[in-house]
């Protein structure tokens, strides 16, 4: 019994330094034990967070100011010479063109009788209870009014953030490092009646006892009629119906009066954020957040400044300039963020909280023979919100 014992412990001890044998010769290595499974080429932890969202911002300051001159087109100076050509703001008077052909068929202009055919005129009140056609033309210049201050309305754009994990201070506060961009825009606009000085230059001509066609006209004028010969065939012709005009003022007058000028002041754009700096992040429960952020902020923006002036005379249409300048400018300054953050999980979240951005201002002029006007763009004090999703990768 005892030898039986013995032989069966050789055995065993024979078969284990086998086995080991054969797991060091590179044999079956069924029996090795594995103790190292790979795992952590499987488990990473986000360092990276991509923010995505919106971000409102009040809107810039404006101040609007100066001044511009409203002129329609102006007569010659000449008021006296005959068969020049005329503008004015509620007709023309051309050279006459009447012709008059000779025996030979020659035709050539007829000698000139202190009348013109050519000629327009736009409203019926240019005709004066004495007979006479009256021409326009104005000249309004504004008054300085002083400074016109608008606050823009809120300004809501998107954002795009990517932070960096640099690690933890404390068991529930770390920190990070983060960049990124937003847009806004700019839009600001201003109306207003402004006192003005009114020149009108008047010029009488006239119409020989003529009562003129309904206006609009245009002269020459013809017109259509129908012969009846004798054999009773029917045949068409043309005959002259225009009224004629004096192909030079009777008189000047030039009368200064108070008047309205309407401005519109208009300034629209945008403008990029580039942000950048330090965050610092509690951890309030395991998903919820407070994330505090300051840093550096640089805006580049582009605007155009646009002045629409109109006086409305008397007779005639509304006279109407418009002046406009464009620009961009590189504006330093500096922001602060308050933020909360909830996890929907490792990987997603949302988040939601208040801004504060401050870049300065700049200054855009209007300068031109009719406009010298500029206005003052304030981007000091910009407040707002900001929400959105975040994304950890």
């Amino acid at each position: 019994m005892k030898t039986f014992r013995f032989v069966a412990l050789v055995a065993v001890l024979m078969t284990a330094g086998a086995g080991a044998l054969r797991a060091q010769e590179g044999g079956d290595s069924r029996d090795e034990i594995i103790t190292d499974f790979g795992i952590d080429e499987f488990i990473y932890t986000p360092k990276f967070t991509l923010n995505i969202g919106v971000r409102s911002l009040s809107g810039t300051k404006t101040t609007f100011g100066g001044r511009g001159v409203v002129a329609s087109v102006q007569p010659d100076s000449d008021s006296t010479s005959a068969g020049l050509t005329r503008y004015y703001h509620d007709g023309t008077v051309f050279r006459d063109t009447r012709t008059t052909t000779d025996t030979d068929g020659f035709t050539s202009l007829i000698t000139p009788d202190g009348m013109t055919n050519s000629w327009s005129y736009n409203f019926a009140g240019q005709v004066t209870p004495e007979g006479y056609m009256a021409f326009h033309t104005y000249t309004a210049a504004m008054a300085d009014p002083g400074l016109r201050n608008q606050n823009a309305d809120s300004s809501r754009g998107i954002e795009v953030l990517v932070a960096r994990d640099m690690g933890n201070l404390s068991k529930r506060l770390d920190w990070k490092l983060f960049a990124g961009v937003s847009l806004n825009d700019v839009s600001s606009a201003q109306k207003e009646s402004l006192a003005a000085k009114v020149t009108t230059i008047t010029d009488y001509y006239t119409l020989n006892g003529q009562t003129p066609p309904a206006p609009p006209y245009l002269g020459p004028s013809t017109s259509a009629t129908t012969v009846v010969a004798p054999d009773g065939s029917n045949s068409s012709s043309t005959i002259d119906v225009t009224t004629l005009l004096g192909n030079r003022p009777l008189g000047r007058i030039t009368t200064v009066t108070d008047g309205l000028i309407s401005d519109r002041w208009k300034v629209k754009g945008g403008y990029f954020t580039f942000r950048a700096g330090p965050s610092m992040t509690y951890a309030i429960t395991e998903k919820l957040k407070a994330t505090l952020s300051v840093g550096a902020a640089l805006v580049f923006i582009g605007s155009t400044y646009t002045v629409d002036q109109i006086y409305t005379p008397e007779v005639g249409t509304d006279i109407v300039k418009i002046a406009d300048d464009s620009t961009s400018e590189l504006l330093p300054g500096y922001y602060a963020d308050a933020t909360l953050e909830y996890a929907f999980s490792d990987r997603a979240g949302a988040y939601a909280g208040a801004v504060y951005q401050s870049n300065g201002s700049y200054q855009q002029t209007i300068a031109t023979t009719e406009a010298n006007y500029t206005t003052k763009v304030d981007l000091a004090s910009l407040q707002g919100f900001r929400l959105g999703m975040n994304f950890r990768f």
